[in-house]
């Protein structure tokens, strides 16, 4: 586990408290998305999705180092097990949890630009966008269809997402909590 030891602890008490937080806001959210995505048949991640993948990409534009979004989805994962929240997809959270971290780790080295709001689109849509993906063709089996469709939904709303995490993310800095 070299790769973890780059972490201070600061930065693992960052990406902890924001997979909390994340957490934390999907009791409040689901009953909401329920209502939008059950009629549909679709699942509610790609309705909501990218308010859930803001906290991943905070949690990476912060601590930026390499496998922060990796770590922040394996951590999550775990949480959502403990806790009793991985609802029908069970151990296969790990999976959905844990790949847009690491999608967001790779687009995250490969944008020029660290703190522009293009980077928080870009990477809360993908993340968001590789959740619903998987979750929609390997968990669901989805005909192509459905899965095109919730990933355009999933990247849309992952877009938002980015945004908001953007706003989330300029409050941090102009109170100068984050540098």
């Amino acid at each position: 586990m070299s790769i973890f030891r780059r972490f201070t602890v600061k930065d693992l008490i960052i990406i902890t408290s924001i997979a909390a937080l994340g957490i934390a806001i999907k009791p409040i959210i689901n009953p909401v998305t329920k209502l939008i995505s059950t009629p549909l048949g679709i699942p509610g991640g790609s309705i909501t999705g990218g308010l859930y993948m803001l906290w991943l990409v905070l949690a990476v534009v912060i601590v930026d180092k390499p496998f922060t979004g990796t770590l922040y989805g394996l951590l999550q994962s775990i949480l959502v097990l403990l806790i009793g929240m991985a609802g029908k997809m069970g151990a296969f959270s790990l999976v959905a949890y844990t790949a847009p971290g690491i999608v967001a780790d790779l687009l995250f080295w490969l944008l020029p630009y660290k703190d522009k709001l293009i980077t928080h689109l870009f990477l809360c849509g993908c993340a968001n966008l590789t959740g619903s993906l998987i979750s929609s063709a390997i968990f669901f089996q989805m005909p192509t269809v459905m899965i095109v469709f919730n990933t355009c939904m999933a990247f849309s709303s992952g877009i938002l997402g980015g945004y908001l995490g953007f706003g989330i993310y300029q409050s941090l800095k102009a109170a100068r909590i984050i540098q």
